[in-house]
């Protein structure tokens, strides 16, 4: 058995679903030709904690919907590993360059077909960036582009249209895309989802159900949307027809959907699953212990948080807001709830976070709330607040809704878990409130929610990816409803600031900022993955950064 620690770059969305969804090039052929085993043994058993909400790339931002993205879809570029090292390799675009100040860059468009037959085009991959821009799209994830593209933050604010945008096809194999200024971190952003094609005619043509049935979507990437069989699995099959199918060994990649973490890990025991990620002490022990499966320890970059709506009467108080955050023992909750499976978290930009040259973000910037839990004292903030509010003096009299985005069991020993903490330290009232996936969505979505928990990991290699989803323009991605203009100020000079130093500088301001003075979000861990799989799953990557999806992985031995 072997067993690894991985220090990962980056990542995406929610919790445990997409560590499955890495291939690499391990040298020599790409996707491990030779030794790749028989025909018959090339599927690949995975899993889902919840169904995506929907596989619209512009409509969608969950982790769960991103994994079968990454293999259904061809994002402009992908990053792989190769020989130990991540490399940006050519993926829908088969070359790149940008003009000399690095402000405008030419993506040369490669041959390739949707899963229907038809050419894919540049004019596809405007599209797909134009509405992830467009307001009347409604998309959580135009906070990637909005900042950086020409006349992006215009459009996203209803200034301006979206034929101003700077996202152009020059001919059918030709895309231009012209930022508003030079961007260090532009490239990291396309293999995003953001920088996905969209078929326009087909999303048109089902409108708001497009990318909600296997039927109703097509793909452009190594495999396609076989079957969609909602809240029990989803299965895909290689595209015949993909650019590049020669290098894509699986036939198969299904996800089993399965919310029950025993049900998981029973699975992985006996063999039905070929990988499965833990936080159970119990259960890594158990799987350490068996043979033919290799462990991957990951310190990844994704927090488990909870977070609050600023326009509820209670949290509307600053000093209310902190209290809560400074009450979480975070030492206690780390060793107790994650048997120290997971890092307290004193920040909101997570470990393993780069800015480049200079490294670990986190190695250059301390926790903000390092200093606040040493300086203030979290009851004497609650009964401020209380005053301020005109709410007396009693405590007991609090009672807050908190809303959780799963109800498993886990989920609900964590519940009673916070609720006993918040009694003890602040004296009030925890009111459980367990959701499934989309109803989560919908109720923090409509600001139907007094305070939240989930997860949110990193989409691309830089603190960008983090601290600006709480700008104004982006602050529909974590519905907190808060807004400060010193710090969308600050983003927005971090944005363009091509010397990393100050760029360090200025997003440490802003993460600052985001706790004094908002308060908004309360980081509680900093994600570990206790990643196991069967030794004859080969060539997948093992940082959670990477984005080949399943391309490259193969089966040797079943």
């Amino acid at each position: 058995m072997k067993k690894k620690l991985v220090a990962a770059l980056m990542a995406a969305t929610m919790v445990l679903s997409l560590a499955a969804c890495g291939g690499k090039d391990d040298g020599g052929a790409s996707g491990g030709s030779g030794g790749s085993g028989g025909g018959g043994d090339m599927y690949y058993n995975t899993y889902l904690q919840t169904e995506p909400s929907t596989l619209d790339s512009i409509k969608g931002n969950d982790n769960y919907s991103r994994g079968i993205l990454m293999n259904t879809m061809e994002p402009l570029t992908r990053l792989v590993e190769k020989d130990g090292e991540q490399v940006r390799e050519a993926a829908g675009a088969e070359s790149w360059e940008s003009n000399e100040d690095g402000t405008v860059w030419t993506f040369k468009i490669r041959d390739n077909k949707w899963t229907d037959g038809k050419e894919v085009t540049a004019a596809d991959y405007a599209y797909g960036i134009t509405q992830t821009l467009n307001p009347d799209a409604g998309s959580p994830n135009s906070f990637f582009t909005a900042s950086f593209i020409k006349n992006g933050s215009k459009v996203v604010n209803g200034e301006a249209s979206v034929e101003e945008l700077g996202v152009k096809a020059v001919d059918d194999k030709t895309l231009e895309i012209t930022l508003e200024a030079p961007t260090p971190y532009f490239m990291s952003l396309t293999d995003t989802r953001a920088c996905y094609p969209v078929r326009q005619d087909i999303a048109e043509q089902y409108g708001e159900t497009y990318g909600s049935e296997a039927e109703n979507f097509v793909g452009n990437g190594p495999f396609k949307l076989d079957s969609w069989v909602h809240n029990s699995e989803i299965t895909l099959v290689k595209n015949e027809d993909y650019w590049d199918a020669e290098n894509v060994k699986l036939d198969k990649v299904h996800y089993a959907i399965i919310n029950d973490e025993t049900a998981v890990f029973n699975s992985f025991d006996s063999g039905q699953l070929d990988y499965c990620s833990t936080g159970s002490e119990e259960w890594v022990g158990r799987f350490d212990k068996k043979e033919g499966v290799d462990r991957i320890d990951a310190v990844i970059p994704s927090m488990r948080f909870d977070f609050f709506n600023v326009n509820d009467e209670l949290f509307s108080n600053l000093n209310i807001r902190k209290a809560f955050v400074l009450a979480v023992d975070r030492e206690d909750m780390a060793k107790t709830i994650y048997q120290d499976m997971h890092i307290p978290a004193y920040w909101w930009v997570p470990q393993a976070v780069s800015t480049g040259e200079l490294g670990d973000y986190r190695d250059q910037v301390e926790g903000p709330l390092e200093k606040m839990a040493k300086e203030e004292d979290a009851k004497e903030l609650l009964l401020k607040g209380m005053e301020e509010l005109g709410l007396g003096s009693d405590p007991s009299k609090i009672k807050v809704k908190y809303s959780l985005s799963a109800t498993t069991q886990w989920a609900r020993n964590y519940g009673e878990y916070v609720q006993q903490k918040y009694k003890d330290v602040l004296g009030v009232e925890i009111e459980l409130d367990f959701n499934e996936w989309s109803t989560f969505q919908q109720k923090t979505n409509s600001g139907e929610y007094q305070m939240g928990n989930m997860t949110w990991s990193t989409d691309y290699d830089d603190p960008m990816s983090m601290i600006s989803l709480f700008t104004t323009e982006n602050s529909s991605n974590i519905p907190t409803n808060w807004s400060n203009e010193e710090f969308d100020s600050l983003i927005a000079q971090a944005g363009k600031e091509m010397d990393e130093a100050k760029r360090v500088d200025l997003y440490a301001q802003a993460e600052q900022i985001l706790f004094e003075e908002g308060c908004n979000i309360c980081p509680l861990v900093n994600e570990m993955q206790h990643i196991f799989r069967y030794s004859y799953v080969k060539n997948v990557d093992e940082k959670f950064t990477s984005t080949a999806g399943s391309k490259y992985i193969y089966i040797e031995g079943r």
